[in-house]
């Protein structure tokens, strides 16, 4: 009796020893070819630098405002917006209720902010 317990363990211990194999070498065949694709990613880098440029006629210069410049038109936008927001969201906001006090140009990427 002992014998056929035995057995029946090692058919299970080598078929679970073939689905480990199997397993470990599918995963290191995909990283492998995840690899290789990465690599490529740096030629499709150098094929776009080695296309040649096509220069574009040149559009009229257009004047553009001044940093101090009125900006009730972006205020006004931006106003809106909130008032829009909270309404949405269901809080009551008088028409007259919302001020914008000052608005600042941030120049940072999402990554800085992050």
């Amino acid at each position: 009796m002992k014998g056929l317990l035995f057995a029946v363990s090692s058919d299970v211990l080598v078929r679970a020893l073939e689905n480990t194999v199997m397993g470990i070498s599918i995963v290191f065949c995909m990283l492998l070819l995840i690899s290789f694709i990465i690599s490529l990613l740096k030629l499709v880098n150098k094929v776009d630098q080695k296309k040649p440029e096509v220069k574009a006629p040149e559009a009229p210069a257009v004047a553009q405002a001044d940093e101090e410049t009125d900006d009730t038109e972006l205020v006004a936008v931006i106003t809106a917006a909130i008032y829009a927001y909270e309404q949405a969201m269901g809080n009551d906001v008088p028409a007259d209720g919302l001020v914008v006090r000052s608005i600042r140009k941030v120049n940072k990427s999402k990554w800085q902010n992050a």
